[in-house]
């Protein structure tokens, strides 16, 4: 389910684009949900908790502006795609120094909203299925869970040990093994998930993985690891 928002200072205008937006999703085959805003404060309090994964923005949304409140969206949840949405051409430039998705004049014709969910779809795709993660300072953190090696819990912080770096959020990791896919991420330990797909070995008690990493596996779990590993290796 794809969740979508309309914000526009503009009941009418709003309206008009939900519908547009709600059609041709329709006519795609995509599941998804269109809402819309009329001020700023709603849609941040609102992305804050459960974000969007594309936000239409009239570009003169309240006293912050339309780009401005792009940028705290994306302060929130860094993945939102923006799309702009005016009746001045002028903002264009101004709009595409926070990378956009597109930009729309207002009361397009429904065909030039077309390209503009082929390439969110295309983004979502290319991203593909990631962890959602609350990070110290109450944000949000993106984990792409098919480039993610191992995570590991040391008191209440998790750590996601992945192929672009390490990322820190806070939570359990029980909650955390029941978001990944079983067949794949095994829990070798209370302090340790690991990614099959990214274990080059198993040694006397840890998983050895591709970027060299050893992640500790609990002796009590020793021989279901092992077969765990071998099984997966041999599929």
């Amino acid at each position: 389910m794809m969740r979508l928002a309309v914000c526009d200072s503009s009941v009418a205008d709003a309206q008009e684009l939900v519908v547009k937006l709600q059609h041709l999703a329709a006519d795609m085959g995509i599941s998804c949900t269109v809402n819309s805003y009329r001020n700023a404060r709603l849609l941040l309090e609102t992305a804050k908790e459960n974000p969007f994964d594309a936000v239409f923005l009239e570009t003169e949304i309240g006293s912050t502006g339309g780009i401005e409140l792009a940028r705290k969206l994306r302060f929130y949840h860094e993945e939102v795609e923006i799309v702009f949405v005016t009746a001045k051409e002028e903002y264009a430039l101004a709009a595409y120094g926070v990378f956009p998705l597109g930009y729309l004049l207002k009361h397009a014709e429904r065909k030039r909203l077309y390209p503009i969910m082929l390439r969110l779809m295309r983004r979502r795709r290319e991203m593909g299925p990631v962890l959602r993660c609350m990070t110290a300072d109450g944000g949000e953190a993106l984990v792409p869970r098919d480039e993610l090696y191992y995570v590991e819990v040391i008191g209440n912080r998790l750590f996601f040990h992945g192929r672009r770096g390490t990322v820190e959020g806070i939570g359990s990791l029980s909650a955390v093994s029941d978001a990944l896919p079983q067949k794949l991420f095994y829990r070798a330990h209370r302090n340790f998930i690991v990614n099959l797909q990214y274990v080059e070995k198993i040694g006397h008690y840890y998983f050895e993985m591709q970027n060299g990493d050893r992640v500790t596996v609990a002796k009590n779990r020793y021989t279901e690891a092992r077969a765990v590993f071998e099984a997966h290796f041999e599929s």
